[in-house]
């Protein structure tokens, strides 16, 4: 599956299990990222973020390029 660019703009709903699984595959399953979302969405961190925004966390905290 490949980056929906267009989404980029879009705020990341943690309340819909869909985005964590959109994210998760963009990376390969990677469990690694989707602990990392979990993780964030449970403290909150990621509360108005838009999908760049989480791509770039991701980069920089577990150091996968943004797909």
């Amino acid at each position: 599956m490949a980056r929906n660019k267009s989404n980029d703009k879009l705020v990341f709903s943690w309340e819909h299990p869909y985005q964590l699984n959109y994210f998760a595959h963009l990376y390969g399953k990677n469990e690694e990222v989707e602990k990392f979302l979990r993780r964030h969405c449970a403290n909150g961190s990621l509360e108005n973020k838009t999908h760049l925004e989480v791509f770039e966390m991701i980069e920089e905290e577990l150091g996968f390029p943004i797909p």
